[in-house]
């Protein structure tokens, strides 16, 4: 019986892997502080991030492999180099103009771009022979 007690108490822990949890004002355990040393300038881009983050709990930069952020009204990448380990991004329908950044996301796989028909078709090209990646190109900019 007491083993039961004991394994219960273990997945119940499990289970609040986001909440400290304290014994008669003894803390148990303290779950890792999310990611939070970052600056993305861009309003959209910065909520996408932060909930992004939130979401799938990143505690490091290198853990946020995913990054869905259409319709966010975005303008603006910058900040976004910090999350190196980027793998997949949604981007679509936004606001962007500039994608140089993506330029230097090595491990990039799948990007969407789609709706953002101010991005020069030089970029999106260059980005397309940098990186091999399922790349939705703006409709500007369709080969």
């Amino acid at each position: 019986m007491k083993h039961f007690y004991m394994i219960a108490i273990l997945l119940t822990l499990m289970g609040c892997e986001r909440y400290q949890v304290t014994l008669n004002d003894r803390e148990i355990y303290t779950p890792p502080a999310l990611f939070s040393d970052y600056e993305v300038t861009d309003p959209g881009l910065a909520s996408c991030v932060s909930q992004s983050i939130y979401d799938q709990s990143i505690t490091r930069a290198e853990q946020l492999g995913t990054l869905n952020c259409s319709y966010a009204g975005i303008q603006s990448l910058d900040g976004l180099k910090r999350f190196t380990s980027l793998q997949t991004l949604n981007l679509a329908d936004n606001k962007l103009k500039d994608i140089k950044t993506l330029l230097f996301f090595g491990q990039l796989q799948q990007v969407d771009l789609r709706g953002n028909n101010f991005i020069a078709c030089q970029d999106v090209e260059t980005l397309a022979e940098l990186v091999s990646i399922k790349l939705h190109r703006p409709e500007n900019c369709q080969s």
